[in-house]
Formats: structure tokens, C-alpha cells, sequence
């Protein structure tokens, strides 16, 4: 399993973001491995949010471009939601207080948080410094 961000989303979505095509050859590699492509249900909601931003990218995705591509992403079966449970969010509170994390770094810590309680030790992210303190977790830029 390997673990995706919203910005790995992100650069899947706009097929002219300049990551693209070295995003998509990671995943179509890690998928012909046999690797599901996994992440937490609210990145999700994060991807809604920063595909449809007219501030960040010229166009945006509408909304309905938007969920459609989501749906259509979540379609594949090598693709899988990944909840927060009792023990991720108990993660969260201790990395958290464990680095003095403030308020910027609370989502990026989750995703880490779920993604360790549920097992996964890999992250396709175009931002491994936010993940460099979680140290069991391998990150893997584009």
C-alpha cells in the first residue's frame, strides 16, 4: 500500500500541472506492482476544496468536474478510502504535543496518523519536508 496527499491528487486531476506525468507513472508503476493507492476519506474534502480554488489554479475544476473525477478516481479498485478511527486521532494528540506541532501542521499529521495506524509505511507526496518528522513513514515525490 502507499499512501497519496491531496497535491498527488491534485497533479493526477490537472493534466497540464507540471508533476503530471511524473505522478502518473509512479502510481501506474506502484499499481502494476499490486500496490493499492490509499488515503484518508478527508482528503477528499481537501481535494474538493484546492481543485475548485480559482487562487491556485487558472482554471479550476468546477465543483461537478470535481466530484466527477473523484468519483471516477474512487471507481478503481486499486483505490481505497482509509478512516480515521480512535487510535488515529489518539496519534494526532501525541505527535502533536510530541513536536509542538501548531494548528498549519494538524491535517498533515492526521493523514500521517491514519496512514500509520492502518500500516501503510509509504507516502506519494510532493512535500516530504511536512512528513519528515514521522519517521516510519517513507515519502516519495514525483
Amino acid at each position: 500500500m502507499i499512501g497519496l496527499d491531496c497535491n498527488i491528487l491534485v497533479q493526477l486531476a490537472f493534466a497540464d500541472h507540471p508533476a503530471n506525468l511524473k505522478t502518473l507513472s509512479i502510481v501506474h508503476s506502484e499499481i502494476s506492482h499490486g500496490s493499492m493507492l490509499v488515503f484518508p476519506s478527508l482528503v477528499v474534502n481537501e481535494f474538493l476544496h484546492v481543485a475548485t480554488d480559482a487562487r491556485r489554479f487558472f482554471p479550476p475544476l468546477t465543483m461537478t468536474e470535481a466530484l466527477n473525477w473523484m468519483e471516477e478516481f474512487l471507481r478503481n479498485p486499486m483505490v481505497s478510502l482509509l478512516e480515521s478511527t480512535k487510535a488515529s486521532t489518539d496519534q494526532t494528540l501525541v505527535w502533536m504535543r510530541q513536536f509542538n506541532l501548531g494548528r498549519k501542521r494538524i491535517l498533515d499529521t492526521h493523514l500521517a496518523a491514519v496512514l500509520h495506524t492502518a500500516g501503510v509505511r509509504r507516502l506519494l507526496t510532493s512535500n516530504p519536508a511536512d512528513f519528515a518528522i514521522f519517521k516510519d513513514l517513507e515519502t516519495i515525490t514525483p
